[in-house]
């Protein structure tokens, strides 16, 4: 999260109101959401009560 400077309320941001969410692999989830002029994209998955954060990056490219 560090290198590529995602704080943890932006990541809680975009899971709780995504601008876009679509399906990946294995039963995750991607949430997109427009933060500074670059597209911040956290794979998580749900798992009983529990959300797991599989990933976040800062991407130059939008959603399709």
């Amino acid at each position: 999260m560090r290198l590529h400077a995602i704080t943890e309320g932006g990541i809680e941001s975009a899971i709780r109101k995504p601008e876009f969410l679509d399906p990946s692999m294995e039963g995750r989830l991607n949430a997109w959401v427009e933060t500074f002029g670059k597209f911040l994209r956290v794979t998580y998955q749900e798992e009983d009560d529990v959300l797991l954060v599989i990933t976040a990056v800062r991407k130059k490219k939008k959603w399709r």
